[in-house]
């Protein structure tokens, strides 16, 4: 098997990092080595790194402190001082399956497979906010795929279940430091295909994740992502209009103007509502149905996640779908200014 380094960076994890250790040494087979790289911890997370790093015989576990903050600073201080040929990466607030490492590197085989992404899995938590973001944040695939160019609809993937070739990332610079935060990761896939390398994308190599706990930072998150949307759509943007509509999807290259239009999320179809509303007011009763159409739908998607809630919960779980929604749109919005590209 290829040698596997494996980073994760850290930052006041210390919520979540027990049980990302206790994954860590299930794993079967292990990566060669761990390499923990703190961004600047004031809540003891080095404590519970420093004492899984002392109980390990057998592989090699070393955490190194990266005082510049940034995921992008953080990762890339891990690939500098690692050694394996595949680079695995994760996050501090998740916890891979048994197999994750094998699972990862199966794929390598195949010379022209420059990455390998697994399936993220929400952790379901004990908050309202937490069973939100598992239903909703952060969904995979259940089937394999193989990915060759970036697009605003595949093609991306997050660092919390990643792993890419050295020799790909000593060649790229590793990870864009320039970039803000949510975007780095789909933007080092975007560099990737521009390498010629594939990503292969393998439901089977699984990372649990724990999600934000409260609605201020499920709000953050969401804003975060659209900001960086535009971001990626004006740097690996390809040609035309991508428009997004209810139940359908379309791709116009013959359009002059390149961008990305979402009308299909929640508080776009909300606003919709209240626009027939407003120039014909009959059709206001379009609004309590579409209410109750998210409220009945968040139940389903709980239901078959086997966490069926009652109807309280459903109803707070519907109006986080419009709220997280119309963050991303803001989001987007801010983003578009900011970067002078279409994103709505």
């Amino acid at each position: 098997m290829l040698s596997v380094s494996l980073v994760i960076p850290v930052l006041n994890a210390a919520r979540t990092l027990p049980r990302c250790l206790a994954a860590l040494g299930r794993l079967d087979p292990k990566p060669d080595e761990i390499i923990f790289v703190d961004n600047g911890s004031s809540d003891g997370s080095q404590g519970f790194v420093k004492a899984f790093e002392s109980e390990q015989t057998g592989w090699t576990v070393r955490c190194l402190v990266q005082p510049a903050r940034g995921a992008s600073a953080a990762r890339n201080t891990g690939i500098k001082a690692s050694a394996g040929e595949i680079i695995a990466f994760t996050d501090a607030d998740c916890e891979p399956d048994t197999d994750w490492v094998k699972r990862l590197v199966v794929p390598f085989q195949d010379p022209a497979v420059g990455g390998v992404a697994g399936r993220i899995v929400g952790v379901a938590g004990g908050s309202v906010v937490e069973l939100f973001s598992a239903l909703y944040t952060l969904q995979s695939p259940e089937q394999p795929s193989i990915h060759t160019a970036w697009t605003p609809w595949a093609g991306g993937f997050p660092t919390a279940n990643l792993a890419v070739r050295r020799s790909l990332l000593e060649q790229l610079g590793g990870f864009d430091e320039s970039v803000a935060i949510y975007g780095e990761d789909y933007d080092l896939c975007a560099r990737l295909y521009r390498q010629g390398a594939a990503i292969a994308y393998r439901p089977e190599a699984v990372v649990r994740h724990h999600h934000r706990t409260t609605l201020a930072g499920l709000l953050r998150q969401a804003y975060g992502f659209g900001c960086s949307h535009a971001y990626l759509f004006r740097r690996h943007g390809p040609r035309g209009l991508w428009l997004e509509l209810p139940r359908c999807a379309e791709v116009w290259s013959s359009v002059p103007v390149n961008g990305w239009v979402d009308g299909a999320s929640a508080d776009k179809k909300m606003l919709g509502l209240l626009a027939l509303w407003w120039l014909y007011p009959p059709l206001g009763w379009l609004l309590p149905l579409y209410a109750l159409w998210l409220i009945r739908e968040a139940g389903k998607r709980a239901a078959r996640a086997g966490v069926p809630p009652p109807v309280t919960v459903a109803v707070c779980l519907a109006g986080l779908l419009l709220a997280k929604s119309a963050a991303l749109t803001v989001g987007r919005w801010r983003g578009a200014l900011r970067y002078g590209a279409v994103c709505l």
